[in-house]
């Protein structure tokens, strides 16, 4: 069983994409996850509003860890989005829920909201296993995190 505060603390500070794009996990439990992101200059389409590709991988992120809570390694193998409004400004929260977990595949749906609560996009990822386990790194006394080996390996 993964320990869900550990599996976050990982998430939001190993170096990475999630990191480097301010991707910030807020809520982790088994099925289930939410994440956020402030907007910058750096997350607009010419057109000033959230480039999709942004709000794609938000989705991206949020299902594979609400996915990923079930304690094995998986990786994206389809998904389909649907963007409902233009994000604009300050902070966005995406929100993931596990559907269906199956033996070798699973899926989840997503979604992202604006500020003010605008449903901005849905979607629905579905995710193949590659393992039936997943072993997170530990974090060293210097606070660095370190892997520990094994099948479905997270570094």
């Amino acid at each position: 069983m993964l320990d869900m505060d550990v599996f976050k603390s990982f998430m939001n500070e190993a170096p990475g994409f999630n990191r480097h794009n301010g991707i910030r996990f807020t809520v982790v439990e088994e099925g289930y996850c939410e994440c956020e992101l402030d907007m910058t200059r750096e997350s607009l389409n010419p057109q000033g509003v959230a480039h999709g590709s942004l709000l794609f991988a938000l989705c991206d992120c949020v299902t594979g860890m609400a996915t990923a809570t079930t304690g094995r390694s998986m990786l994206t193998q389809s998904a389909t989005i649907h963007y409902l409004r233009p994000g604009t400004g300050g902070r966005l929260t995406a929100k993931s829920r596990l559907i269906k977990n199956g033996r070798r595949t699973a899926l989840c749906t997503g979604e992202v909201f604006d500020e003010a609560g605008n449903l901005l996009v849905t979607s629905q990822f579905e995710v193949f296993y590659t393992s039936d386990s997943l072993t997170l790194p530990e974090r060293g006394e210097d606070g660095v995190w370190r892997p520990v080996g094994g099948e479905g390996q997270w570094t």
